[in-house]
């Protein structure tokens, strides 16, 4: 069966900083009646690694630092070589990541659900009811979003921004070994520089609600021939 006749239970949300991926994400689970997995992952992160929030905030979607990943090797005990002691997010983004797919994994288990960025799209790349979404948006947009949301002034807001999406793109990367930018990975890309986030939601609403209509269960993606 064609998977555009599967009813969509599952959506995920990838996004650029500043690109109003979360608003979205909100906007969406309140027109669906949906729960929404975003800020809220890393409260559920951290009661399953038994750490507090703020580590798992300041570790949460970002891969480890190079120098880490350097340290992974020096720390090796080794005859007649030096060794160092791991910095201190060496072993933490692994055990974190780790933990936020067991947690964004176990969540689907009991659909409708709209997941928000950590890699999502990949981790249900093959399940017939979900919905892959991309949001990107201009640089003024987004940085005049980031300077209102964050309070700061349009040169620290362009760093974060930078700064976020590289570590977005690392984070796919290393964990999943994929391009954050492969619009391959969504069924939709919305810029949010064009459509507000209310009709980006009312967009995405409306093709879910086309597909309630049909019984099909979900299940693996049949393959596509080329």
């Amino acid at each position: 069966m064609s998977t555009l006749a599967v009813p969509i239970r599952l959506i995920t949300i990838s996004r650029e900083f500043g690109g109003g991926g979360s608003d979205l994400a909100a906007g969406l689970g309140a027109r669906l009646g949906w729960p929404v997995l975003d800020r809220d992952l890393i409260r559920r992160v951290a009661e399953r690694l038994r750490l507090d929030d703020s580590t798992v905030e300041h570790l949460d979607e970002h891969p480890p630092s190079l120098i880490a990943r350097i340290a992974t090797v020096l720390i090796i005990p080794q005859p007649d070589h030096l060794s160092f002691a791991p910095p201190t997010d060496l072993a933490s983004a692994d055990r974190i990541a780790e933990a936020s797919r067991a947690v964004i994994t176990k969540a689907a288990e009991t659909p409708p659900l709209i997941v928000v960025g950590h890699g999502a799209q990949c981790i249900f790349a093959g399940r017939a009811d979900a919905m892959h979404i991309r949001v990107v948006g201009p640089m003024e947009s987004r940085l005049e979003r980031a300077m209102r949301r964050l309070q700061v002034d349009g040169a620290h807001a362009a760093t974060l921004l930078r700064r976020a999406d590289d570590e977005r793109r690392a984070y796919v990367q290393r964990y999943f070994h994929q391009d954050l930018r492969n619009e391959l990975l969504y069924d939709m890309v919305i810029n949010t520089g064009r459509l507000s986030i209310d009709e980006a939601a009312a967009v995405i609403a409306g093709i879910v609600h086309s597909r309630e209509g049909s019984s099909a269960a979900p299940g693996e993606r049949p393959a596509v021939a080329t």
